[in-house]
């Protein structure tokens, strides 16, 4: 899987875990999410990424100048 599949993967994960705590429905033993997070954080560490993309690349800070 890419990273926009795993992204992908993740919200649904989290999104069908929120639904069934609202709607008080049986959760599986298995944490989804979690499962999707981990192979996130693998797939950066691989390729040598930062855990978080919090920061634009350098280029893109610069303002143009006016």
């Amino acid at each position: 899987m890419d990273m926009n599949q795993l992204f992908y993967h993740h919200q649904m994960a989290v999104m069908t875990v929120d639904r069934a705590r609202r709607e008080g429905t049986h959760l599986a033993n298995f944490d989804l999410p979690d499962h999707y997070a981990r192979r996130i954080d693998d797939y950066r560490a691989r390729r040598g990424m930062t855990a978080y993309f919090v920061a634009p690349p350098a280029r893109a800070r610069k303002l143009p100048r006016r």
